[in-house]
């Protein structure tokens, strides 16, 4: 303890000495790159370095179903959350990257943004308990006393192990905001008939009364996301008419319109002693000594009527029913995920939710049993309650997938859409976050 506590002392004086330079050592690559094929460089994104990291979860603390999202000066705190699956007590340390609106890092020094410390230890951990796979349990809430930050606007929050920056382990978007503008928005069927039945609409107005915009078209930044998806975004929405100090974003050429999708597919191991929503088997596998999870065969939904079920809009919870405490309680399980349908050329399927940060990841691509015509697939996930869905990646489409191929795509189905303004002021050398809202459409 002692000579952890003295390391600590050290560089605590050295963080207080030297304003750290973020990214010194790692490598920056162009947009244009392929990043999926360059593993040492810091991605300003929601991305797992390391695979022994499992289950990394950031929130608002007032539930851990909200976004990373906070308001500025407001008291709110973010906690982030993470198991490493290593048995070697890893000693780590964070800190945090101010960002523009388009998620580069933004012209700010660590001094400008950061009050206190420009980087910190976890010291919040613990060891599970009563589990089969070992695991070490992270967590952390911030702002806090020791670091406090100053600015809205887009952030990146980096975890790495001790002095080993240019390595980083996990990095998380989140934001702070500011209530300078009123945004409303109204959510319907998409206006073009030949869209209508399977899209949606998102016309908004963004009210500034009491703060001044000069140029709302050079000067202002919107976007318009679905169930907090970063992938499908849409950026670069100008006013359609000024009225005053209302700006209204009411178009009629597909601007703001997303694929309606379907409801979430779902399924529940939050106890692994007896079979519930979707779950055919469980059995405890002597080959690896964890238990596997075997879901019922999931169909091909792109050609059924559209059907209202309740789900968490991709989301998830972990939870375990038999403990008291679900962050180091909550074991680990392989489940096993089972499409019957022919194989689709010219692509790949996979598997996709909140609890994959909405991204396409090796792990989570399906493979195909050409005996027993089906895709499948095993993954390892913390007990809890999940949405997914299957996505369709074509060849050479990294970040763009179909959710409709498999899914189908219904007007009617329950989505959540959230909007972000930014705004740039003449003499800023950053993008303020000046307004957040979100809307289901319920």
């Amino acid at each position: 303890m002692s000579n952890h506590f003295l390391r600590f002392s050290i560089i605590s004086v050295i963080t207080l000495g030297v304003v750290f330079t973020i990214c010194s050592s790692a490598k920056l690559v162009d947009k244009n790159e392929d990043d999926y094929a360059l593993e040492n460089f810091i991605r300003y994104d929601d991305y797992i370095y390391d695979d022994s990291i499992k289950t990394v979860l950031l929130f608002n603390t007032r539930s851990e179903m909200t976004y990373p999202i906070i308001s500025l000066n407001s008291g709110e705190t973010i906690k982030l959350s993470f198991d490493d699956l290593r048995r070697d007590n890893s000693i780590y340390y964070f800190t945090i990257i101010h960002c523009d609106a388009n998620w580069e890092k933004s012209e700010l020094a660590q001094n400008e943004y950061i009050e206190g410390f420009f980087e910190d230890e976890l010291f919040d951990f613990r060891y599970c308990n009563n589990t089969d796979l070992y695991y070490t349990h992270y967590n952390l809430t911030f702002p806090n006393e020791n670091m406090k930050l100053t600015k809205s606007g887009n952030y990146v929050i980096m975890v790495y192990k001790v002095n080993d920056k240019e390595h980083p382990i996990i990095t998380k978007r989140f934001m702070i905001f500011e209530n300078h503008v009123a945004i409303t928005m109204n959510i319907k069927r998409a206006t073009d008939v030949n869209e209508s039945y399977f899209r949606q609409e998102i016309d908004f107005k963004i009210n500034h009364d009491g703060y001044d915009i000069k140029d709302p078209f050079g000067r202002l930044n919107v976007v318009l996301m679905q169930n907090y998806r970063w992938d499908n975004a849409i950026t670069g929405l100008k006013p359609k008419f000024i009225n005053d100090t209302e700006l209204n974003y009411d178009y009629n050429n597909s601007e703001n319109v997303f694929d309606a999708n379907n409801e979430f597919r779902e399924f529940d191991i939050k106890s692994i002693r007896y079979n519930t929503i979707r779950v055919e088997k469980i059995q405890l596998e002597a080959h690896d000594r964890l238990t596997h999870v075997y879901l019922l065969n999931d169909e091909r939904r792109s050609f059924k009527q559209y059907y209202s079920q309740p789900d968490l809009n991709g989301n998830f919870l972990i939870k375990r029913n038999e403990g008291t405490d679900s962050e180091i309680e909550a074991d680990y399980i392989k489940v096993h995920f089972s499409l019957p349908t022919i194989p689709i050329q010219n692509g790949n399927l996979y598997l996709f939710g909140k609890f994959c940060d909405w991204k396409f990841k090796e792990e989570l691509k399906m493979e195909y049993d050409t005996l027993n015509q089906q895709y499948f697939k095993e993954v390892l996930l913390k007990q809890g309650y999940y949405n997914y869905q299957y996505c369709f990646v074509k060849d050479g489409s990294k970040n763009t997938g179909d959710i409709s191929i498999i899914e189908g795509s219904h007007y009617e189905t329950r989505n959540e859409y959230s909007i972000l303004v930014y705004h740039r002021e003449l003499n800023d050398n950053f993008d303020r976050l000046v307004g957040f809202a979100t809307v289901s459409n319920d």
